[in-house]
């Protein structure tokens, strides 16, 4: 996982172990209801849900053009948006597909802005946006991604918008070391209200000037089994993967329990750096634990670089 001291988007396309990030397709869609025709452009994402118009919508399929991702969930819930609601709803769908896939599209930039813009009124006006989902499943090539549900919920902290992020429920399948992704996952973070339309652009839209978001890291958790991975930390991120960096402190119980399993996957440049991260590591009990720092396309632990490609 390059993210928290480490960068965000998700991107499982890399299958590097515990991505927090994370979601079978499933087609048997909306036999009594009616299609919402989304105001997303075509050339970004074709969207198709049923439901009340009223920010609760049914069987969401999102793809994104040229086999580039398609999400689907039974069920989608948001709140506070107002009149925006079915609007919001459609974003949020699109920034998980591509937080999760790694895609990036400039005919989505200029959408994503403007929903950002909208949502960045209500923050500021004292609104909380709650967004969930239900039985969700994202599948790019051969990777597949699904979890029980997904909840988000932004509201005003003085000048910045307070995020929660959970996921539960969490399978993989299709990638290399499938043991090493967390079961569940949960973070909270912070960053400046006017950057929440950046941040928007920046995780699904491709832009001529790289964004700078500054995002604080309060906490970080991510469990699977009998191994945890916690921290906390600053990261500024661009929507480019080697352009971000960040910094922060982590922290993993039972990491012989990931090493073997990174072993048992045939993932030995893994086991190396996890062994490599150990011997540096501060030992607390069944934790160990680092600072870490992640700058032009390097991850360094306590002083040492990590060979994670």
């Amino acid at each position: 996982m390059k993210h928290i001291s480490i960068h965000l988007p998700v991107r499982l396309s890399q299958q590097k172990p515990l991505k927090v990030g994370l979601f079978a397709l499933c087609l048997t869609l909306c036999t009594a209801t009616s299609l919402h025709a989304a105001s997303v452009p075509a050339t970004c994402a074709t969207i198709r849900h049923g439901g009340n118009g009223s920010g609760s919508l049914d069987n969401i399929v999102v793809t994104f053009p040229g086999n580039a991702g398609t999400l689907t969930a039974t069920h989608q819930t948001v709140t506070g948006g107002g009149d925006s609601a079915t609007d919001l709803a459609d974003a949020s769908s699109v920034l998980l597909l591509a937080a999760l896939t790694g895609h990036h599209n400039a005919a989505c930039s200029k959408w994503l802005e403007d929903q950002g813009d909208g949502a960045q009124s209500q923050i500021t006006t004292g609104h909380t946006l709650g967004v969930s989902w239900n039985g969700v499943s994202t599948r790019h090539a051969t990777t597949r991604v699904s979890f029980d549900s997904a909840k988000l919920s932004i509201s005003k902290d003085g000048a910045n918008a307070a995020a929660s992020l959970v996921f539960s429920g969490v399978t993989t399948s299709g990638i290399a070391a499938p043991s090493l992704m967390p079961s569940s996952a949960q973070a909270s973070f912070s960053l400046p209200a006017s950057e929440l339309a950046n941040l928007m652009a920046a995780t699904a839209g491709k832009v001529a000037s790289l964004p700078a978001v500054h995002v604080t890291i309060r906490s970080l958790t991510a469990h699977r089994d009998t191994v945890t991975l916690s921290g906390n930390g600053r990261a500024t991120l661009t929507g480019e993967h080697d352009s971000a960096s960040a910094s922060g402190h982590l922290e993993i119980t039972d990491i012989s329990t990931l090493i073997d399993k990174a072993r048992q996957d045939s993932q030995m440049k893994v086991a190396a750096a996890l062994i490599m991260a150990r011997l540096v590591s501060h030992k607390n009990g069944n934790a160990n634990t680092w600072d870490t720092t992640w700058q032009g396309g390097v991850l360094t632990v306590n002083g040492v670089p990590l060979p994670l490609q």
